[in-house]
């Protein structure tokens, strides 16, 4: 099974949740008029589809590609195909911006096509110093001081920032700030940082994250979520159980097909059964 791209979820999740305040943190400062369209159908009727796209109170449109890959030169060309016919279909301006996560640094933010010249505006944010973000959070909340919409973006990307500490450090210390903070988008950051959890973490490290996130109200949904999910697995071992009793129950009344028709098992689970009679 695929694992989800989480880190594509995360941050189209978080342009939903901060909207202007996310187009201020990439160092947009425009007003946002409207959401814009992410979905494109061009003449051979196949949906191109972009991750994020604002009209601005200008007239122009914001579209943004989150990248957990850099493909260089072969993103670019796909970037410009969206932003051709986003312009050529709504008559308005576009510029382009691409966030880069997973450690990318330094990518390719342009390249020559005939006579012209491609350009996006590339952001890594792996340079973004999460160190000081935490510093600086916990120096306002030490002196009492209000905790605003930007904090609150800045320490929910904490782990994907550069800094000294490890992914793991920095999720953990972003929950546990995340515990003192009072703020409307508090469960929003927390289920974001829960995901840059699962997309980064595994084992012993995970496993800590579930438990400090334990007491927080994205902990107890978890934990409701576990207890339903445990319910249902267990009516379903229970029915599967009975089913196999029936099974062998049949086996020296009926063929193997018969009783796979009847029970909803596979032949080959009968054969199993039979073999093991």
């Amino acid at each position: 099974m695929k694992k989800p791209n989480y880190e594509d979820f995360i941050m189209k999740r978080a342009m939903d949740i901060f909207a202007e305040e996310g187009l201020k943190f990439f160092g947009i400062d425009k007003k946002v008029k409207d959401n814009g369209p992410t979905e494109l159908v061009v003449l051979e009727s196949k949906n191109m589809y972009m991750d994020y796209t604002f009209l601005m109170e200008d007239d122009s449109y914001i579209h943004f590609e989150f990248q957990t890959t850099n493909k260089g030169v072969e993103d670019l060309m796909r970037f410009r195909t969206y932003e051709s016919l986003l312009n050529h279909q709504t008559k308005k301006e576009v510029i382009t911006y691409v966030v880069y996560s997973g450690d990318i640094q330094n990518p390719v933010s342009e390249y020559k096509c005939g006579m012209n010249i491609y350009k996006v505006e590339a952001i890594s944010m792996v340079n973004e110093d999460g160190d000081k973000v935490f510093d600086d959070i916990i120096e306002k909340l030490s002196c009492g001081k209000d905790i605003d919409k930007q904090d609150i973006i800045k320490l929910t990307f904490t782990p994907v920032m550069g800094g000294k500490m490890d992914k793991s450090e920095k999720i953990l210390k972003a929950i546990k700030l995340s515990k003192e903070i009072t703020s409307p988008y508090k469960r929003d950051m927390e289920s974001i940082l829960y995901a840059f959890a699962n997309k980064f973490l595994s084992g012993k490290d995970l496993e800590k994250v579930k438990e400090e996130l334990r007491v927080t109200e994205i902990g107890k949904s978890l934990i409701e979520e576990g207890k339903e999910q445990g319910k249902k697995e267990g009516i379903v071992e229970g029915e599967r159980k009975k089913t196999i009793e029936i099974a062998k129950s049949l086996l020296d009344l009926l063929s193997t097909k018969m009783i796979a028709e009847k029970t909803g098992l596979t032949e080959e689970e009968v054969e199993a059964l039979r073999n093991n009679k």
